[in-house]
């Protein structure tokens, strides 16, 4: 399986896309257009590489933990942010206070 893996990366993508996400690659591809390739928070394109294969990372699904539906793509450091903040809208709100004190 990991030979395959190596062999056909973007078969493998859109297999995980979909059973990860419930989207079809299409789907990606259309948001990664949308999107013209960068972030949705940032505006910025992935700059993360990933350390086993040394290539830059794919711009990573968010999507709500609650409900499932998917927002967007974002860069590694945007969706870890969120993450490391739970997606809470207040500690989000609380953190831009904390920033406009400068």
């Amino acid at each position: 399986m990991r030979d395959y893996r190596k062999k056909n990366p973007a078969k493998m993508r859109a297999i995980d896309v979909k059973k990860k996400y419930g989207i079809p690659i299409e789907e990606y591809v259309e948001m990664l257009v949308d999107q013209k390739g960068v972030c949705a928070i940032c505006k910025q394109p992935e700059t993360s590489v990933d350390h086993r294969t040394k290539n830059l990372r794919n711009l990573a699904v968010d999507h709500n933990h609650f409900t499932g539906k998917v927002r967007g793509l974002l860069c590694s450091n945007c969706n870890r942010g969120l993450g490391f903040l739970r997606e809470n809208i207040e500690v989000l709100k609380a953190s831009i206070e904390y920033l406009e004190k400068d």
